[in-house]
């Protein structure tokens, strides 16, 4: 094998080694970009508790929206919520599975109504929203990836869970009021027993040298 050789795999090998750092460069990007959270306006953060039967499960949404319920009049309260899937989400896609495997109407399975509350908040609870005998009336997954779309970083895609219930039973509860008003401070007021003189003790006989 002569010098020439030699260079030329030396310069290949150079080159893969040069490629490899980049590709694994770009691989640590991507991960890092999957990890990023979604920004939310005052920072307030979309929860929802279920409770089923097999159990209570904590997920976290980026969309919420009331469709009906306001008026008692008319009707069930609905809304839809919408986030990013994500490994919160386990009895709740089970529920979803087992809607559809029995059909809307079959009442007879322990997924077919559940209770569940809404929360918004920021590191305190903000509003709360209560409702009963829920169940899914339609869910669908989607992909976003237009990059002019909030839930979209650098072109990239985002994968999402939608989700459509509807309640029986409909409460909102103004946790933000209950809060300030168990919170306010109380008037600094001077008591009457504090303007009266207070008796000199120093004056008794055990005192008196």
């Amino acid at each position: 094998m002569n010098h020439q050789n030699i260079t030329t795999i030396a310069s290949a090998i150079a080159i893969v080694v040069a490629v490899a750092m980049v590709f694994g460069a770009n691989q640590s990007d991507v991960i890092a970009e999957e990890t990023k959270e979604y920004k939310l306006a005052n920072g307030v953060k979309v929860n929802a508790l279920f409770y089923f039967a097999d159990g209570t499960e904590r997920v976290n949404f980026q969309v919420y929206e009331q469709i009906s319920g306001f008026d008692r009049e008319k009707g069930s309260a609905q809304f839809e919520l919408e986030g990013s899937i994500d490994t919160d989400r386990a009895l709740l896609y089970k529920a979803a599975d087992m809607i559809y495997e029995r059909g809307k109407s079959d009442q007879r399975h322990e997924y077919a109504q559940f209770d569940m509350d809404v929360i918004l908040e920021n590191g305190m609870v903000l509003r709360k929203f209560q409702y009963e005998d829920c169940r899914v009336t339609d869910y669908k997954v989607r992909t976003e990836f237009d990059k002019d779309k909030p839930w979209v970083y650098s072109g990239g895609f985002a994968v999402l869970d939608e989700f459509k219930f509807t309640c029986n039973g409909y409460k909102p509860v103004n946790t933000l009021l209950e809060y300030k008003m168990n919170n306010v401070e109380k008037a600094k007021t001077t008591s009457s027993l504090d303007l009266k003189q207070k008796p000199d003790f120093t004056t008794h006989p055990k005192f008196q040298n």
